[in-house]
């Protein structure tokens, strides 16, 4: 892989339902990248490349095998698993999505130090009430519907959780912090072109306009929890919905986790309860 920042691929990350789909059909419709639908492995690979370093790694030390050796194979596996996308597609360069990214920011940053990190983030209570409404996300192991779609407790205390991985990740370790970057769902929908130009400033490519018509192209969607938002142009729809949409007992309960929230030294987000106006 190349060292230079324009090749590096590029992971996004950030709470089910803030708006990781859009970004990523956003930049999947620019020029010079593809971001397919969610690959899933990367969180996976990661951790059991932290497993192979940290467990396994005495056994495998006594076969002349080096962290950077580790380091390397698994770079080089997810490298080859996103490669297939980069070639079909004929663009230089590949992102990929896939929300619980954002937990695996430091050991993405050490397998990929020039790759760019992004963790989009929404108001709390919006992403609650969105993930209230999804009705297909099942555990894996229970095959039951994952807990925080059920709970408003539950989906609060998911999003505090999620926020608080990223931005721990880019206080503590200095040099991630140049290649973190905060993308505010809010500023997306409504100042898209403005919020969009300084991203791709900061990924180091061209601003090209046509990323703002990605609801006129085709491409598959299928398993996607938010296709149906994705294939219209931006609008404001989804913003304050917890005000109408939030039943007053789940609203309570979104305001039991104020104190996690304000304990967890979020920095100057959007609020994950409601003040007073």
């Amino acid at each position: 892989m190349s060292s230079a920042l324009s090749d590096a691929p590029i992971f996004i990350g950030g709470s089910g339902r803030s708006g990781t789909t859009l970004l990523r059909v956003i930049l999947d419709t620019h020029p010079r990248i593809v971001c397919g639908p969610e690959l899933k492995v990367g969180p996976v690979l990661c951790q059991m490349w932290h497993n192979f370093r940290s467990v396994h790694f005495p056994a495998l030390r006594e076969h002349h095998l080096t962290t950077a050796d580790l380091t390397h194979s698994f770079a080089d596996l997810m490298l080859s698993l996103l490669e297939k996308d980069r070639t079909v597609s004929g663009k230089p360069r590949v992102a990929e999505k896939s929300p619980n990214n954002v937990f695996f920011f430091p050991h993405l940053h050490t397998l990929f130090p020039q790759s760019p990190l992004i963790h989009v983030i929404r108001d709390g209570r919006d992403v609650v009430c969105s993930l209230l409404s999804v009705d297909n996300w099942l555990d894996p192991q229970t095959m039951q519907p994952v807990d925080f779609t059920r709970d408003a407790r539950k989906a609060a205390a998911y999003w505090v959780r999620v926020v608080t991985a990223g931005q721990t990740a880019q206080r503590h370790l200095p040099s991630l912090g140049v290649r973190y970057y905060e993308l505010r769902y809010e500023q997306l929908v409504t100042a898209p072109e403005t919020t969009l130009r300084t991203l791709f400033a900061f990924l180091g490519e061209p601003w090209h306009a046509e990323v703002l018509q990605f609801h006129l192209q085709p491409r598959n969607l299928a398993g996607e929890s938010s296709a149906a938002q994705v294939s219209i142009a931006i609008n404001t729809k989804g913003l304050a919905r917890w005000k109408t949409d939030l039943r007053e007992a789940d609203k309570d309960a979104v305001k039991e986790r104020r104190a996690a929230a304000d304990t967890t030294g979020l920095r100057d987000g959007p609020e994950l309860v409601s003040r007073p106006d």
